[in-house]
């Protein structure tokens, strides 16, 4: 036990090391709109109310996650208000949780540590985590759902194992508040059926004990499924939230996903057009990490796939090993809720589905070096330790990339430069106060889309959502020169206005 938590500490120490400069990282768009979605009164029945279910005509969003959103964000705010260090300190907690999990998880699964930790160790440093450690909004409820997805599995494996009904129950709370941290924790009751599954030898009694132990599971999935699909609702016109029914995008968006589970960074997939053509414009933001990424790509593809190669041919039992094919299918399923989104991909949301992928790679890895081992003691040992080495190689690369090029680091720079500035010029502003951010007129012209510099400030602070928050004032109004300025009818004796500046 000892042993594991100094191993553990150690895969902690790695991972601050890789992500630190997310510390310096400030709030940015999504996280001032969920600050101030979870605004209340200040009484308990207005935060109870949180929880609830109001349509989406009533709040103007969609989706039900009051644990990770409106009430972690009311009692955030309350708390330290607009500093984000303590946020971003939350954010590696429950990663580190996660790590643990993790671990803990696929020990009993395997009862191999050396799979254990290699899954562990892979799932905290993978590159996927950029968008879960830099996006605060998105990481923190993908992260928090993937806490407690993780402990009902672990909870549930106990009950399975005779450890008492209490497991079982704690196994349903913890599914209760997956559910109530994001829309992935649907995928809980399929993923508790498969560790009925892998215990069972007969199919048939399999289905009739998951029916049996997890019907009040999939009960409540679909009183909640009906609640956020059809109560709540979202808004029919968002294009980036429109399901497309298709064989060919559903592969394509499965083919990211792998890919960035692997290592490779985000960005890329807003670099690569019909036909796998690279934009040349991606070497101006990659520069010289481009000659490490693709071939450490590659290389990590070419021998993940040789092994299975390996194990087909020479101990193609171990490919036929339940707890294997558990995970294989645990991957895809956990990226269902958003794999028919393709206009809305995301690393942040690979959380849930990492410690199956790590797992599986792991699984394959492992087993492959275990059999050659037997003939080639030496040949097996190089192979392994250089696979190993060349998946370090890439999720560092990547995740040292993501720390200027990430797209939550610029905006957070540019939020953080802009409050500064209006805080110093105007340190107190009176109630209802009207503010004008105007273009800078030395700011270079990029593109008609991209507009001035007050289009950007417009969408970095959400509006007047920024400044209403920094001035604990609901009545502040927040005009930008791009979106139209301030309207005629208002006195300009009464407004407030300053430059825009892009730090």
């Amino acid at each position: 036990m000892s042993k594991n938590i100094l191993v553990l500490l150690l895969i902690f120490l790695v991972v601050l090391l890789l992500y630190h400069p997310v510390f310096g990282v400030y709030f940015s768009q999504d996280d001032f709109f969920h600050f101030r979605a979870s605004q209340t009164d200040g009484s308990l029945s207005s935060f109870i109310k949180l929880f609830g279910f109001p349509t989406f005509e009533e709040r103007g969003y969609a989706f039900y996650r009051p644990v990770s959103r409106e009430g972690f964000y009311n009692l955030y705010y309350l708390l330290f208000g607009l500093n984000a260090v303590p946020f971003r300190l939350m954010s590696f907690l429950i990663h580190f949780i996660n790590i643990s999990l993790v671990f803990s998880f696929m020990e009993r699964l395997f009862k191999k540590r050396a799979i254990s930790l290699f899954t562990a160790f892979f799932f905290g440093i993978t590159a996927a985590n950029v968008g879960v450690l830099y996006y605060g909004a998105g990481g923190i409820e993908t992260s928090g759902v993937t806490m407690f997805f993780l402990l009902s599995l672990l909870f549930f494996w106990k009950y399975l194992e005779g450890e008492g009904n209490k497991f079982k129950t704690l196994s349903f709370i913890a599914f209760l508040f997956a559910l109530g941290s994001h829309e992935l924790g649907a995928i809980t009751p399929i993923v508790l059926s498969g560790l009925i599954f892998i215990r069972q030898q007969s199919f048939v009694k399999a289905t009739k004990l998951a029916i049996h132990e997890l019907w009040s599971f999939f009960a409540v999935l679909l009183g909640y499924l009906y609640l956020d699909v059809v109560r709540i609702g979202f808004l029919q016109k968002e294009e980036q939230y429109r399901i497309v029914l298709s064989i060919k995008k559903v592969l394509n968006s499965f083919g990211w996903y792998t890919a960035w589970a692997l290592g490779v960074p985000e960005m890329l997939v807003d670099y690569v057009r019909p036909g796998l053509k690279l934009n040349p414009s991606l070497m101006r933001y990659w520069g010289e990490y481009f000659k490490i990424i693709f071939p450490a790509f590659i290389i990590s593809a070419a021998a993940l796939v040789g092994s299975i190669v390996y194990l087909f041919f020479n101990q193609n039992e171990k490919l036929r090993d339940k707890k294997f094919w558990f995970l294989v299918i645990w991957f895809p399923f956990s990226l269902f809720p958003v794999i028919l989104l393709p206009f809305h991909k995301y690393t942040h949301y690979l959380v849930p589905a990492l410690p199956a992928f790590w797992g599986a790679v792991g699984f394959v890895g492992f087993s492959a070096y275990w059999q050659a081992k037997k003939r080639y003691p030496r040949s097996s040992t190089v192979l392994l330790s250089g696979l190993i080495l060349i998946l370090i190689v890439l999720s560092v690369t990547a995740a040292r990339l993501g720390s200027s090029t990430y797209w939550a680091v610029s905006h957070g720079r540019i939020a953080e430069g802009l409050l500064n500035d209006i805080k110093s010029m105007y340190p107190q502003l009176p109630k209802g106060a009207i503010v004008y951010f105007k273009n800078d007129p030395n700011y270079p012209f990029i593109a008609e889309e991209w507009g001035g510099t007050s289009k950007q400030a417009s969408l970095v602070l959400i509006g007047s959502a920024a400044l209403q928050l920094l001035y604990k004032d609901s009545s502040i109004q927040v005009f930008y020169e791009d979106l139209g300025g301030v309207p005629k009818d208002f006195s300009k004796n009464k407004v407030y206005s300053l430059v825009a500046r892009l730090q």
